[in-house]
């Protein structure tokens, strides 16, 4: 497997050049990670719903009841962390009627609508709408396997809305992805680079002299 895309991700959230050891070691963890991550899940989903949503821890950083009684879904976003595939049906039983949510996942670089924006220090391509948009997401949600195996925690933050600036937005959304990140890193697994060239080419603290 070529780890390459990988190792040029992590490299802005390890901050470290993509070539180091510890860069490395964390993208071939990554890769066994997800392996068993795959693994762990599938015994999971087949879980009927009343008994899946007794293995979800929730770390919500606004009170749940404001996700959980909307009559219309908020946009969501999310990113590729941890069994990713099964947040649409997890944010359905947070939300109590077991529907399941439409994600938008932002670290899509391939995908056709993407923006330049600051993550982890750097100008990324990430799935943004424009903070200006209606669909622009009100939450930030990311799920991720629990030690063990046997559970799931949920990560929840509202973003603001349209009642502070476009920047404001985007740093909240960003900011709670990053941290997300930083958690989880070994579950994490972008499905392709997000900058154009790794960090010691790009941050100018690893310019020589």
């Amino acid at each position: 497997m070529d780890l390459a895309p990988r190792r040029l991700n992590l490299s802005y959230v390890l901050h470290e050049p993509s070539t180091s050891a510890m860069v490395r070691d964390v993208a071939e963890r990554g890769v066994a990670e997800a392996r068993r991550l795959h693994r762990a899940t599938a015994a999971l989903a087949a879980l009927p719903n009343p008994v899946l949503r007794e293995r979800v821890v929730v770390l919500s950083t606004s009170p749940l009841d404001a996700f959980a009684k909307r009559a219309t879904p908020s946009a969501i976003a999310s990113i590729h962390l941890g069994p990713w595939w099964l947040l649409p049906r997890i944010l359905g039983l947070s939300a109590s009627d077991g529907t399941p949510r439409p994600v938008h996942f932002i670290d899509q670089p391939a995908a056709a609508a993407t923006r330049t924006v600051s993550f982890f220090r750097a100008p990324a391509r990430l799935a943004l709408p424009e903070a200006s948009a209606p669909d622009y997401p009100a939450w930030f949600a990311a799920l991720v396997l629990r030690p063990g195996g046997n559970t799931l925690l949920l990560r929840l933050e509202a973003v603001p809305g349209p009642e502070v600036s476009p920047a404001e937005r985007d740093a909240a959304l960003l900011g709670a992805a990053e941290r997300a990140i930083r958690a989880h890193v070994e579950q994490w697994s972008c499905p392709g680079p997000l900058w154009d060239a790794p960090a010691e080419l790009s941050l100018p603290e690893f310019a020589p002299g």
